[in-house]
């Protein structure tokens, strides 16, 4: 299921990713699976979730981790928000594609990509209300997810809401490690119990955690967690 693969080198591994989404039949088949059209796909009830935050449009986001910009431009395409969505992911490959993506629908006004990696988010503090992350934190060994979740916790004002989603670690999960080793080396990952992410999420300073219904995914069917931690 992963296991614990010690260091995990987060530059590498969005390297990988920009790699995959750049080059060939299968950086056609990734850019749509993670494209806003593609979000039925892997990420099926992402409504569900995202609802979990009650995100208004007075509200400051950010995406951690927004690959191509898929969860970014779906929330712009439904709320009118007053001010500019924002996301980062360490591959500036993925940013690239993702720039060309929200000029799609003609949203450059309305969202902002760069690239900044997890452990150093390169905002203020208090500069958010909500910050989601869809399926990165896998890619984060346990020095780089407490990192990241002092990081978060920093930029979100009090009272702020952290919505993530992820694979979980369990007997069949087994599934996405095989399948993934069958597809093509992946980048190194790791996977986390609910209780595991929980605690990580307390230590570094959200006063409440609670699991959201992730509802059922389509591909891969293994199973996923969801957490609503408040700042």
């Amino acid at each position: 299921m992963g296991g614990n693969p010690g260091h995990i080198d987060e530059t590498a591994v969005g390297k990988t990713y920009g790699e995959w989404f750049s080059h060939g039949l299968r950086g056609m088949v990734m850019r749509y699976v993670f494209s806003r059209r593609g979000l039925w796909v892997i990420n099926t009830p992402y409504r569900r979730i995202l609802s979990a935050a009650s995100i208004t449009p007075q509200d400051r986001v950010l995406d951690l981790g927004c690959g191509i910009g898929n969860i970014l431009i779906a929330l712009a395409e439904r709320i009118a928000f007053t001010h500019p969505l924002l996301g980062v992911d360490v591959s500036p490959d993925l940013i690239r594609i993702g720039e060309r993506e929200i000029a799609r629908p003609g949203l450059r006004d309305r969202i902002r990509l760069q690239v900044a990696p997890a452990t150093r988010l390169p905002f203020d503090d208090e500069a958010f209300d909500v910050v989601l992350t869809s399926h990165v934190l896998k890619h984060l060994d346990d020095d780089a997810l407490r990192t990241s979740f002092r990081e978060v916790a920093r930029v979100l004002r009090p009272g702020g809401r952290f919505l993530l989603w992820e694979f979980e670690k369990s007997a069949r999960s087994a599934i996405l490690f095989w399948s993934a080793r069958l597809s093509g080396l992946p980048p190194p990952f790791q996977l986390r119990t609910i209780a595991q992410l929980s605690d990580a999420l307390r230590l570094a300073g959200f006063q409440r955690v609670v699991r959201v219904d992730t509802g059922v995914f389509l591909i891969p069917p293994v199973p996923r967690l969801a957490l609503l931690a408040t700042r």
